[in-house]
C-alpha cells in the first residue's frame, strides 16, 4: 500500500510535509498526439465498440466512477447480465514516434441502460472502494490507516458493524484520504503538499480553463470546542480509632487498674458488646484490638485478696479500629479547546463542538467492602482505566484537527489540460500551477478524464486542494495527566465516655451518650426507691463522613491546543 508514493507504515500521516520527494516533471506543451482508449469488460478487448465518450473521474476520498458506451452487434443482449463484470481502461498516446499506455481505470460495472432503437449498451462503472474496505479485516483496516486513532468511547464497538465505518471513522482522526489508485489499490494520502511532482508552466493549460473555488465562512471551522467527561471510582477506607477505660480504674493499667477498680467496682463491658456496638455503628472490626479484662480466678492486689470470674471477657480498657469502605464517583471533566489562532485572527471564530463521555465500570467497587480491611491508616485508591482514558482523549483531539484541517482545505483550483501530457499524474503528487496568471502549489484532489471519440479530444481536468490558514505554533495533541488522589487523611480518635448509675451522685442517664453504660455493685437502690438502674449497654457511632468525600466529585482540567496549517502556495 503506498502513502504518498511511499510505503504507508514508513511515514507519519501527521505533519505530512515531509512526504518524500519525487523526481520533478515539468510539462512541456504538446504540439500533437494522437491517441485511443483500450477497454477491457471482463477481459475482453471492447475498444472497438466504444462510442460516444468515455469519462473517468477520480477524487480523493471518493470512489472512483467512470462512465461508457458501447455500440453491440445484432443479436440477443442481457444488460443486467453485464453488471458486475469488471472495466479496465487504458489510454494510449503516441507523440513523436514514441506510444506510451497509461492505466486510467479499474472498477466493475454497477449499472447499465439498454437503447434498443440504436443497440447501445451505457455502463455506469464504480471502483467498488466502500466494498472492497468492507471486505477488509479489522488488521487489514489498523494497517492502512496506520497513524490514525479509534477508541470505543468515541465510536461504537467493532463487533457487528459495519468495516467501511470502521474505516471512514479512523480516518477522521488524520490529515489524509483513502481512496482507490488507478489500478483499483487501496491508498491512503496525506493533505499537506511536499515538494513538486509535476510543474504546470506557460502555455501548458487549455486557454479560459483555470477556475477558483473557495470555501465559504459558515464552513470554515478554526475553533473545536470538546468536552469529556472521564468517570471512575475512588475506593475509599477510613479508619475510627476508638478507646474506652473504666473511670474505677483511675489512671492506672493492667493489673493495677483491676485493683483499684475493685475497691469501688462497678458494672463493666465485654468484648462481644464492643464488638456489637463497632459493627452496629456500620464498621467493620479491626484486627489488633487491644484489651484490658479483668483477670481470672485468683488472688490478686496487696494485701491479696480472693477473686472469682466466671466471665473472662469482662473489660476494664479497650483500644480498637473500627473500619469502613466505599465508593466515591469522581468525574475528571475535560474541556478542551483546538484551534487555529491565524485563521481565528483572519476570519473570526467558526466553532464547531464535540463530546465524549467514558465511565470506568469495573467489580473492584463492589467487592472494595468485602475485601480485607487495612489496619491502622487510611486507604485511597482510585480505579482507573489509563489505555483507555489516553485513547479516548487522543481520538477526539484528532479527530478536532483533523475537522480543522479539512476545513482550510477547501479551496479548489481546477484546469484543462491535454491527456497526454498528464498521464503520469495520480492522487498522491503535489502539483504545481503557473500559468494564464494564476500561481498554486498543493497536493492533487481530483483527475477527470474526458475523452470525446467522435470530437478527437482526450481532455483532462486536474484539481489541487490549496491548504491555507497559517499560524506560528503547534501543540502536541497529548492528554493532560490525571489528577492524582489526595491524601487518604489521617485517622480519627475517638474517645468513648462511661455512665454509672444507681447511686445518689449519679448523673442523670442519657440514652444518646455513646459508650458504656451501667451501675455501681455497692449502690444506693434499696435506701432511694426513687433511683433507675440504668441499663448495662455500649453504644457508639461513627463520625459523620464529608460530603466531599461522599458525594460525586467534578476535577475540570482545561487545555488549549493551537494547530498549525501550512500556507499552500496561492497567487491570482
Amino acid at each position: 500500500m503506498l502513502l504518498s508514493g511511499s510505503p504507508l507504515n514508513s511515514t507519519p500521516l501527521s505533519g505530512l510535509n515531509t512526504a518524500p520527494p519525487f523526481v520533478l516533471t515539468t510539462i512541456a506543451a504538446g504540439l500533437a498526439f494522437r491517441w485511443r482508449l483500450r477497454v477491457l469488460v471482463n477481459g475482453a478487448d471492447v475498444s472497438a465498440r466504444l462510442t460516444g465518450s468515455v469519462s473517468v473521474d477520480r477524487e480523493r476520498g471518493a470512489a472512483g466512477v467512470a462512465s461508457l458506451v458501447l455500440q453491440l452487434a445484432a443479436g440477443p443482449v442481457v444488460p443486467a447480465d453485464w453488471v458486475g463484470r469488471t472495466v479496465v481502461i487504458y489510454y494510449v498516446s503516441t507523440a513523436a514516434g514514441v506510444t506510451t499506455e497509461a492505466l486510467r481505470y479499474t472498477g466493475r460495472v454497477v449499472k447499465t441502460e439498454w437503447n434498443a432503437l440504436l443497440r447501445q449498451l451505457a455502463c455506469q462503472c464504480g471502483d467498488q472502494l466502500q466494498q472492497r474496505g468492507e471486505a477488509l479485516t479489522v488488521e487489514q483496516i489498523d494497517a492502512l490507516t496506520a497513524g490514525s486513532f479509534w477508541s470505543a468511547d468515541v465510536f461504537d464497538p467493532v463487533a457487528g458493524r459495519s468495516r467501511w465505518d470502521y474505516a471512514l471513522e479512523r480516518m477522521s482522526t488524520i490529515a489524509a484520504s483513502l481512496d482507490s489508485a488507478a489500478d483499483g489499490t487501496l491508498q491512503v494520502s496525506s493533505w499537506y503538499a511536499a515538494a513538486p511532482s509535476f510543474e504546470f508552466g506557460p502555455n501548458t493549460t487549455i486557454y479560459d480553463s483555470i477556475s477558483v473555488g473557495y470555501a465559504d465562512l459558515t464552513s470554515l471551522t478554526n475553533k473545536v470546542e470538546i468536552e469529556a467527561d472521564y468517570r471512575f471510582s475512588r475506593l475509599r477506607q477510613q479508619n475510627v480509632h476508638y478507646s474506652w477505660k473504666h473511670p474505677e480504674a483511675g489512671s492506672f493499667d493492667g493489673l493495677a487498674a483491676f485493683c483499684v477498680w475493685r475497691h469501688n467496682s462497678a458494672e463493666t463491658p465485654d468484648v462481644a458488646m464492643v464488638v456489637s456496638a463497632t459493627e452496629g455503628a456500620g464498621l467493620t472490626m479491626l484486627d489488633g484490638a487491644g484489651y484490658n479484662r479483668l483477670p481470672p480466678s485468683g488472688a490478686y492486689c496487696d494485701p491479696p485478696a480472693g477473686w472469682i470470674n466466671n466471665y473472662p471477657d469482662l473489660l476494664l480498657e479497650a483500644v480498637w479500629n473500627g473500619g469502613r469502605r466505599w465508593a466515591q464517583s469522581v468525574t475528571e471533566q475535560y474541556r478542551f479547546t483546538v484551534i487555529a489562532e491565524a485563521s481565528v485572527a483572519l476570519a473570526g471564530e467558526v466553532i464547531s463542538r464535540d463530546r465524549v463521555a467514558l465511565e470506568v465500570e469495573t467489580d473492584s467497587a463492589d467487592q472494595w467492602a468485602s475485601d480485607p480491611f487495612t489496619a491502622g491508616e487510611n486507604s485511597i485508591e482510585d480505579v482507573r482505566d489509563e489505555p483507555r482514558r489516553v485513547t479516548a482523549l487522543e481520538c477526539v483531539l484528532n479527530q478536532a484537527a483533523t475537522t480543522i484541517i479539512a476545513a482550510h482545505t477547501a479551496t479548489q483550483i481546477s484546469w484543462d489540460t491535454p491527456t497526454s501530457m498528464v498521464m503520469g499524474i495520480d492522487l498522491t503528487h503535489t502539483l504545481r500551477l503557473d500559468d494564464q496568471g494564476v500561481k498554486a502549489q498543493a497536493k492533487c484532489s481530483r483527475i477527470a478524464d474526458s475523452f470525446d471519440l467522435l470530437g478527437g479530444t482526450a481532455i483532462t481536468t486536474l484539481s489541487i486542494a490549496v491548504m491555507r490558514g497559517g499560524g506560528a505554533v503547534s501543540d502536541s495533541l497529548t492528554p493532560p495527566a490525571f489528577m492524582a488522589p489526595p491524601p487518604p487523611g489521617e485517622v480519627v480518635a475517638v474517645a468513648l465516655a462511661s455512665q454509672l448509675g444507681s447511686r445518689n451522685e449519679s448523673p442523670i442517664y442519657d440514652d444518646l451518650l455513646d459508650g458504656f453504660a451501667g451501675n455501681y455493685d455497692d449502690n444506693d437502690l434499696d435506701i432511694n426507691a426513687g433511683l433507675v438502674a440504668f441499663p448495662r449497654r455500649f453504644i457508639l457511632s461513627a463520625p459523620e463522613v464529608p460530603a466531599d468525600l461522599r458525594d460525586e466529585f467534578p476535577v475540570e482540567i482545561a487545555a488549549t491546543y493551537r494547530v498549525i496549517i501550512p500556507n499552500d502556495l496561492l497567487e491570482l
